[in-house]
């Protein structure tokens, strides 16, 4: 059986880089010859970490030029890297992940004329709070036209995300799959042993204290401010709560700073313990898992938290929606509201799900195996209309 060639090409990293990596880890080798061309400027521990592993199943191929930034200089030396890969590879399939590598990869795959270009976005750029006006404009008109010119399908992470790409005029309907984020049912510790592991006696937590935490970057998307100020709120009711911050990133100093305001009462209860290269396991030490992000596109840490069979409170925003189920694994609140969401956490604690039902609905929806079939069907062409029968679709369209 001829293997199919695939180039994936990747920029930024955390979720988007473990969805790739996921990806690549369960594609079927004696079906699929993967090149994963991704940028340098700003690769996280997890990534470096799986370097080895991962040049054991594809090609790897930096690209120092691929970079966050706006930089024409970078970015047409990006696209003549990626077109000289491209031209070497001659690949059946070229597979993009976010915004700055979907524009990047997308028009060099539509100069050297790749038969499958797919687009998986992670959450669009305009749909964070930040982008508006002129900016978020801009950035709906270049994905309107890549999406239109120069994609096959693009795969959703979240049928939110699908639903902001439908409401900004991004792509017809057919031209976009819900495709959700899905992880690897691998053993977790227990509650005990997580707790061991992270240290929590050296922090003051003792064995029985109620701990509410989040895996996450300390950055602007995952607003850690919202958290800092529920924390406080709950801990003023509940003194023997404990809220743990695994995570860093460059508000850590403003969360810390806020705690330390509030009094020893609060400050004692509240820790942010850094990067963690085990957190997506030792997420089990949690009694209740709280994010408090403006956006997401299908956030990992709540799919990781409902493995360890840990409750989830979140804010009601796309993605987060989609994994939390009110009243069965966990409760959403608004986005930004800490009133909410201390009275959510308050009454998760008191009265928590079971730990086996919330992992029961990661088991039937966020398996790794199920998203790798999906999209390996779409490479293959086996769920993917021709070029040509795109093509025909598009005269269709243009002719009405």
């Amino acid at each position: 059986m001829r293997k199919t060639k695939v180039v994936m090409v990747l920029e930024s990293q955390g979720g988007t880089r473990r969805h790739v990596v996921d990806l690549i880890r369960g594609l079927d080798p004696e079906r699929f010859d993967v090149t994963l061309i991704h940028g340098t400027s700003r690769l996280d521990a997890s990534f470096v970490e799986d370097l080895p592993d991962l040049r054991r199943r594809a090609r790897l191929v930096p690209c120092d030029a691929l970079v966050r930034e706006i930089s024409p200089r970078r970015e047409l030396s990006a696209l003549r890297r990626v077109r000289a890969v491209l031209r070497e590879t001659r690949p059946d399939v070229v597979h993009c992940h976010s915004s700055k590598a979907g524009i990047i990869g997308r028009l060099a795959a539509r100069l050297e004329h790749v038969p499958l270009v797919f687009y998986t976005p992670h959450a669009y750029s305009f749909m964070a709070p930040e982008f508006s006006g002129r900016r978020r404009a801009v950035f709906v008109a270049l994905e309107r036209w890549f999406g239109r010119h120069a994609t096959t399908l693009t795969f959703n992470v979240s049928a939110g995300e699908k639903r902001a790409a439908l409401a900004a005029g991004i792509d017809a309907d057919d031209r976009l799959r819900v495709i959700v984020n899905g992880i690897p049912d691998v053993p977790v510790p227990s509650r005990a042993e997580a707790r061991a592991a992270l240290g929590f006696g050296g922090l003051g937590i003792t064995e029985y204290a109620p701990v509410v935490g989040v895996t996450a970057r300390l950055v602007g998307q995952k607003d850690p401010m919202t958290f800092a100020r529920i924390a406080a709120e709950v801990i003023r009711r509940r003194p023997d709560v404990h809220f743990v911050y695994m995570g860093d990133g460059p508000m850590e100093s403003d969360v810390r700073a806020y705690w330390d305001g509030c009094g020893d009462a609060v400050a004692s209860h509240t820790h942010v313990i850094g990067y963690r290269s085990d957190a997506e396991i030792t997420v089990a030490a949690f009694d209740v898992y709280l994010l408090t992000s403006l956006y997401e596109g299908m956030p990992y840490s709540l799919i990781e938290s409902l493995r360890a069979g840990v409750p989830v409170v979140a804010t009601d925003a796309t993605g987060n929606n989609e994994v939390v189920r009110p009243g069965v694994n966990g409760a959403l609140f608004p986005v930004g509201d800490v009133r909410a969401g201390a009275a959510a956490v308050m009454e998760m604690l008191g009265n928590p799900p079971d730990r086996d039902v919330a992992r029961e609905t990661f088991l039937r929806r966020f398996l790794a195996s199920q998203m790798v079939r999906d999209i390996a069907r779409h490479y293959r062409g086996e769920l993917t209309p021709s070029a040509a029968e795109l093509r025909s679709e598009d005269a269709l369209k243009e002719a009405r």
